[in-house]
C-alpha cells in the first residue's frame, strides 16, 4: 500500500456483502464454439479497481481474500541487462587475444619473410658473370 486514501461512501458500499467470483478478478480464456476459436475475456474489475478495493478492505479491517479478491502478486525482480557498448568495445578481448597469438608467432613469421625475400633476390640475379 503506497498511500493512504479516503474512499467515498459509494465506493465503500461495494464492500458490503461483496463476493467476487474468479471471472470478476481474473481474465478468462473462453472458447467460441461457432468460430472454433478461443479468446481472452478481460476481468470485470480492472486491476486498479481491485487494488483500490483491497486498500479499502484493509482500511475497514476486512481481509481482502474473504470477499474474493486475489492476494497481491509479489513484484518481479528487476532484470539486469548490460549495455550493448560499441562494436570495438565488445570485440576488444577477442582482438587482444589475436594480437597476442600473432606476437608469439612473430619471430617465425619474420624468418619466413626474410627467406622468401632472399629467394626472390636470388631469382632476379642473372647467371651471367658480368
Amino acid at each position: 500500500m503506497s498511500t493512504f486514501r479516503l474512499f467515498s461512501r459509494k465506493f465503500l458500499s461495494k464492500l458490503d456483502n461483496a463476493k467476487f467470483v474468479e471471472a470478476d478478478v481474473k481474465p478468462q480464456l473462453v472458447f467460441n464454439e461457432k468460430k472454433a476459436k478461443s479468446f481472452w475475456r478481460p476481468a470485470r474489475l480492472s486491476r486498479r479497481t481491485q487494488n483500490d478495493l483491497r486498500k479499502a478492505c484493509i482500511q475497514q479491517g476486512i481481509e481482502p481474500t474473504t470477499i474474493g479478491l486475489l492476494p497481491p502478486t509479489p513484484p518481479k525482480p528487476l532484470r539486469y541487462k548490460p549495455n550493448k557498448l560499441e562494436k570495438h568495445e565488445r570485440t576488444r578481448a577477442e582482438r587482444q587475444a589475436t594480437i597476442q597469438r600473432n606476437m608469439e608467432k612473430m619471430p617465425e613469421t619474420i624468418q619466413a619473410w626474410k627467406e622468401d625475400k632472399l629467394k626472390e633476390l636470388a631469382k632476379q640475379k642473372t647467371s651471367m658473370p658480368f
